[in-house]
């Protein structure tokens, strides 16, 4: 498949040059340009693109009035937006705000423009599905809500958990009302459900029975029920029971006028043996649906905690919306690879890919171990933050324990690297500690970010670092300095900064060291870490 890119923008060469740095390097993408005036219209002959990315030097008026544009097409809606550009971090901000989804600085790279559109149409590929997803979830549950007969869930104590609007019309009673006059416990009201839900444990089976109940209004009603154990995969376990009741009074009162009559008798007993092949059928298809529905919610549930940290997803899942909140004391690192276009220019795009993911995979693993939530990743540059989303003061230790893990790895793999003729990655890290705000952005691409001085000064300190080394601010430093071994660097003149204070991050002390590299917790220190 030929994915559509549609390069938009003021200046018709820019457009060509971005153009040639695609085509003749993938045969993945259809590229089109559309050289914007303030006439023209957005779409272009080629149809609705994959992705839209938009060139300006100038963002200003010109280029916030396309963007503003675009997200204004309906027929664009959803679709990715990557800008490129060499504006300042303040404009390409003010920019993603306005609904730009990712940026590229220029100069160009043809390997990065490939990897950043691939993975943008990708997202958002994932995003359409979850959607669907959603859609069929709903769809079901209509399903089950409309249906004729009466749909119940208990749980293993035969209490009443969920009815649907049928049961009302069976009984006479909505949920409450019933629960209000016989209990939450289906047994105390039907013998036949007890003594069927003892089977269904025993034979581990669907039970199907007949019962005799009053309805509101006290009209008799025979009711005939099948009963279906939930059985968990994981365990075995039943975990619910689902009873699809339907009303047979006028089959029961046929079946009473017709026993005078010997082969009528013979009729309706296959009659009814043919009813209960269609409810079989009938429970077969709920049970596949509700396993389907199972599964598509635990696919969702698990894009959602893989998008967001947990707190977050579960206020997502809850409330539909997270607020933003302000943090006090945050620890943010940020590490990138030193020569990352010198590495694409060695490897094959799928080798550099895989190198990338196993570095990051690694990176997840040491974060997570140390409560660390990882933010986001922007091309080889990583990004994460101890202290949130759930507070702690022990964040600026855990960020810097974190930060000699992964330099050790890099270490250790670049080792490996050597010994088999491969290219060796160099990485800078930075630290610093101060305020941020974090929260989610966006309706229809949702994301989890934080904002905030503190984040640039961190960005900062990586690009003043050098190669496999740790660069701190003097405030994370004032924070960890009596458990590790740091070098003072100096006041350092930074872009848009002025002079920060920055320190090498270089090992434990010896007394909190289990090993010798500085970078293992002793006891000792494990303990000063748990009063934090």
């Amino acid at each position: 498949m030929r994915y559509k890119v549609l390069i938009a923008g003021d200046n018709k060469r820019s457009l060509t040059i971005l153009r040639k740095s695609l085509e003749p390097y993938t045969s993945e993408f259809s590229v089109h340009c559309s050289w914007y005036s303030d006439n023209n219209t957005i779409l272009h002959p080629c149809g609705i693109p994959d992705i839209v990315i938009l060139d300006f030097d100038d963002i200003g008026s010109k280029g916030m009035s396309l963007l503003k544009k675009i997200r204004e097409t309906p027929l664009l809606f959803g679709v990715p937006l990557l800008m490129t550009s060499r504006l300042p971090s303040k404009e390409i901000q003010r920019a993603i705000i306005a609904g730009a989804d990712d940026f590229i600085k220029k100069p160009v790279h043809h390997v990065e423009l490939n990897i950043r559109i691939k993975y943008l149409i990708q997202k958002n590929i994932l995003y359409r599905e979850n959607s669907r997803q959603s859609d069929e979830l709903r769809k079901l549950s209509l399903v089950a809500d409309r249906t004729e007969n009466s749909v119940l869930i208990t749980n293993t104590r035969g209490e009443l958990e969920w009815v649907n609007k049928a049961f009302e019309r069976l009984y006479g009673y909505t949920l409450k009302e019933f629960t209000e006059k016989y209990g939450r416990d289906i047994r105390t009201v039907s013998p036949r459900f007890a003594e069927a839900m003892q089977k269904c444990h025993k034979k581990r089976k669907w039970q199907v029975y007949e019962s005799s109940h009053i309805s509101k209004d006290g009209e008799k009603k025979w009711i005939q029920t099948s009963l279906t154990p939930v059985i968990s995969d994981e365990d075995q376990k039943i975990t619910n029971f689902i009873a699809v009741e339907t009303d047979i009074s006028k089959l029961k009162v046929a079946q009473e006028r017709m026993l005078e009559l010997n082969q009528d008798m013979v009729d309706l007993t296959v009659s009814l043996e043919q009813i209960n092949l269609k409810l079989e059928e009938k429970q077969k298809e709920v049970n596949k649906q509700k396993k389907l529905a199972e599964e598509q919610k635990k696919l969702a549930d698990n894009l959602l905690l893989n998008l967001f940290p947990y707190e977050i997803a579960e206020q997502l899942k809850i409330k539909g919306t997270a607020k933003p909140k302000h943090y006090r004391m945050v620890s943010i690192m940020f590490t990138d690879f030193v020569g990352f276009s010198k590495l694409s220019d060695q490897l094959s795009i799928h080798e550099l890919i895989k190198e990338l993911s196993m570095y990051f995979e690694k990176f997840d693993i040491i974060t997570r171990e140390h409560y660390i939530e990882k933010i986001k990743t922007i091309g080889d540059a990583y990004m994460c933050a101890g202290g949130l989303p759930l507070r702690n003061r022990s964040n600026p230790i855990d960020t810097a324990l974190a930060a000699l893990e992964i330099q050790k790895f890099v270490r250790e793999t670049n080792e490996r690297q050597l010994a088999e003729n491969k290219p060796k990655w160099e990485i800078r890290l930075g630290i610093h500690t101060g305020e941020v705000i974090a929260g989610v952005i966006g309706k229809s691409k949702m994301a989890y970010d934080i904002w905030g001085d503190a984040v640039n000064t961190a960005s900062r300190l990586e690009n003043n670092g050098e190669p496999n080394r740790i660069n701190i601010s003097g405030s994370t430093y004032k924070y960890i300095s009596n458990y590790f071994e740091c070098s003072y660097r100096g006041k350092i003149q930074v872009h848009n900064k002025g002079e920060v204070e920055m320190y090498f991050l270089n090992r434990l002390r010896e007394e909190y060291s289990e090993d010798d590299e500085g970078i293992v917790p002793n006891n000792t220190f494990r303990k000063i870490l748990a009063e934090f």
